[in-house]
């Protein structure tokens, strides 16, 4: 079985900004569900907007890591050359 399998090999150069999008997007998940267990027992405050806010925010911004990743494996390595199809 060990001769099928490839040489290992390190994850992609996408993969570090997808893997911070989706972390992102997972803390955007949480901080909602504290934001509405917030309302729920205190009503809506300035604290709770704040998360929200923020839960807004790091949702965003996940999704824009886990896009823009892919064009991290498209840039040229140390020697100029491309590394993409």
């Amino acid at each position: 079985m060990r001769k099928l399998e490839g040489p290992k090999t390190p994850p992609p150069p996408s993969w570090r900004w997808q893997k911070r999008g989706l972390i992102c997007v997972g803390l955007a998940f949480l901080l909602m569900f504290v934001a509405a267990a917030t309302i729920d027992v205190e009503g809506a405050n300035v604290l709770t907007l704040i998360v929200l806010a923020a839960c807004g925010i790091l949702f965003i911004a996940g999704f824009i890591l886990v896009a823009l990743g892919p064009r991290a494996d498209k840039k040229g390595d140390t020697t100029g050359k491309e590394t993409g199809p």
